[in-house]
């Protein structure tokens, strides 16, 4: 049984699914915005402006819907920022397309637009704008970012202790970059949760923290080398799938003799090696446990895989697998321990250890405190995804490769680009209407997995390549070349300096290809920052609207201008808590200064990363390319049968 649903991918109904999730999620966007009180199923009540919490606890129906709220948490999953504008973005774009009345030849529009006005925008219009991140920038990056999750007093704290943790775990700059993949992806197991404590009692400590008790604690000075174990040290009597058959008590009583022989010269092994301390992810036997206190060994056991997996990384040191009889074998993968000793959190006993790290991360756990767990977990939260939004800073956004050929070789009267691709396939989504009353995390993702083009991991790879099929999209690159240079710049070491700089804009009268030249090789260089509070979209509106005049397909023209006054609903609805016309104040301001090449006014509330903004906007425009593409969605109420063909006898 089955039921369909024809013409999902009109854009009125895309439009007003889209903006029934914007008028869920634009009152808690930008630092003036207000908080919802979700309830959990626990009853607890969790007050909070994260947009992605925000879109899960909408419960979304429509499969359309559900799609927008997956693309945009999967571009906050990627970028570490941008849920809640994502969301108010796609309205406006759809609004502005449904206003129109684009016609069928609106999605190769899309992506004419991408290559012909956008692209050039950025390149030769935005980008002389830019501004390399001033030395001490990571407060005033961090700030305005949590601004949008926290309240004032939480955002200030969370972003000194924020940048205090880069500037400790990278003491050198142009480790930056790794050290921000670590503490995106191993956050988790970098910071410990303290309830019933202010914010303000959150320290910072060397080492990390075992969320374990010693089994068995040998206090020992100075330096020690530590062993990682995944199995019980305990011998075997026989090898795996052999049967060992005991017939009498004298013969129990001899094996348990051997395993305890055996287990004591294992102990005496590790102690002739200097090994003081045994890390284990397994539960040790007793019999470990009592000749580890008997030769001076600690013992931490039932360690989680993602801790031992962080002190692999940290120290180069991989797991003991003791071998059969050879017990005399030096044992060479050892990490070296500055201290170990026990921590009491609260009423929690914990394990506090020093590693000597073997690469540039240095490691320290931050100590998080909040007056209950679901506070706790936010600022975690919000703190992660800040180290995955600064990892942005420090990517390059590059232009394509035909465009860039062809500015560097023609002048303004011929510098429309002709692109071509094949028509896209029209794309047929299944939903299962069994539980479509949930918008979970693992549903988005699932969702997220089936209908998107693949995204490397920019934490284990140096290469971002947001690849969609049948799009056109700039590769994004972290050039190490600008990663040095960025990384100088944001040295925390040298304490907070007030940004300050000037928005020049360049004159219209200089050259296009003069200016393909200067900038052939990427739309955004690694570091480049705006200040806060709609900069971006406001100079990316003005040349989008500036390049779009120079178009010859009126269709791209049109899509030009949906875009660029979509843009500005971001500012709009910052500027909406503000006083009265305020943005209409800001925006006439700006367009005047534009216009007669004066430098804007710059705030001093912060910084944000281009690259993550101008991502942003590439998402939002994949997103209404593949909604415009669905054109049938079937509702399955139960799994497919498995069918399989077998032969009869009748068949003979």
């Amino acid at each position: 049984m089955c039921r369909t649903s024809a013409s999902l991918g009109s854009p009125p109904r895309l439009w007003q699914e889209a903006a029934a999730l914007a008028g869920a999620v634009r009152g808690a966007l930008g630092p003036r915005g207000g908080r919802a009180l979700l309830l959990r199923p626990t009853g607890e009540a969790l007050p909070t402006r994260d947009g992605r919490l925000l879109l899960e606890a909408l419960s979304v129906e429509p499969p359309a819907a559900r799609l927008m709220a997956a693309r945009a948490c999967s571009h906050r999953a990627a970028t570490g920022d941008g849920a809640k504008s994502f969301v108010v973005l796609l309205a406006a774009v759809l609004g502005g397309l449904q206003a129109a009345g684009a016609g069928a030849g609106l999605r190769r529009a899309l992506r004419d637009f991408e290559t012909q006005v956008l692209e050039r925008a950025a390149a030769r219009g935005l980008r002389r704008h830019l501004r390399p991140a001033p030395p001490g920038s990571l407060e005033p990056l961090l700030e305005p970012y949590l601004a949008g999750r926290l309240g004032p007093g939480e955002r200030r704290c969370l972003a000194r202790l924020g940048a205090e943790m880069c500037r400790r775990c990278g003491p050198a700059a142009a480790a930056r970059p790794r050290v921000l993949r670590l503490l995106g992806r191993r956050f988790a197991e970098l910071h410990a949760a303290v309830p019933g404590l202010p914010l303000a009692s959150s320290r910072l400590l060397p080492g990390i923290i075992l969320r374990r008790d010693f089994a068995a604690y040998c206090p020992t000075d100075g330096e020690l080398r530590a062993l990682l174990v995944t199995e019980p040290l305990r011998p075997a009597l026989t090898a795996p799938g052999v049967e060992f058959v005991v017939d009498s008590e004298g013969q129990y009583q001899a094996s348990q003799r051997w395993i305890t022989r055996r287990t004591e010269a294992l102990m005496k092994h590790l102690q002739s090696n200097n090994v003081k301390l045994l890390l284990s992810s397994v539960k040790q036997e007793e019999v470990v446990i009592y000749y580890a206190k008997l030769y001076g060994v600690s013992v931490v056991e039932c360690l989680s895989s993602e801790e031992m997996a962080l002190i692999s990384e940290i120290t180069g040191v991989s797991p003991y697998t003791p071998v059969g009889d050879n017990m005399d074998r030096e044992i060479t993968e050892t990490a070296v321990v500055t201290f170990c000793q026990s921590l009491l959190l609260v009423s929690k006993r914990c394990v506090h250890i020093g590693f000597a790290s073997v690469c540039a991360f240095q490691p320290h756990c931050l100590v998080l405190c909040g007056p209950v767990d679901g506070v706790n977990e936010q600022h975690a939260a919000a703190l992660q995804e800040a180290f995955i939004m600064l990892q942005q800073l420090f990517k390059t956004a590059d232009q394509r490769e035909d465009w860039k050929a062809e500015g560097e070789s023609q002048s303004k009267a011929s510098d429309v680009c002709t692109w071509h691709s094949s028509a896209t396939q029209k794309q047929l989504v299944i939903e299962n209407t069994c539980n479509t009353n949930q918008v979970s995390e693992c549903q988005l993702k699932a969702l997220s997995d089936e209908t998107e083009g693949k995204i490397f991991d920019s934490d284990k790879s140096d290469l971002l390549v947001h690849n969609q099929k049948k799009h056109s999209i700039p590769v994004l690159v972290a050039h190490y070349s600008d990663t040095v240079t960025a990384c100088e710049c944001l040295d925390v070491g040298k304490g907070l300096e007030k940004t300050c700089f000037h928005i020049v804009p360049f004159k219209q009268e200089e050259s296009c290809a003069g200016i393909a030249q200067d900038y052939s090789s990427c739309l955004i260089e690694a570091g480049s920052v705006l200040p806060v509070g709609g900069y971006f979209e406001i100079l990316l509106h003005y040349y989008i609207q500036d390049y779009a005049k120079q178009c010859q397909q009126s269709e791209v023209t049109i899509v030009s201008k949906v875009v660029a006054d979509a843009l500005l609903s971001i500012p709009k609805a910052l500027y909406g808590t503000a006083e009265r016309d305020g943005f209409t104040k800001f925006y006439l301001e700006a367009i005047n200064l534009l216009r007669k090449n004066q430098p804007l006014p710059v705030n001093n509330e912060g910084l944000e990363s281009v690259y993550c903004k101008y991502q942003l906007v590439i998402s939002v425009l994949h997103c209404v390319t593949e909604l415009l593409s669905i054109d049938l969605v079937i509702g399955i109420r139960r799994p497919l049968q498995k069918t399989e063909d077998r032969d009869s006898e009748d068949d003979t």
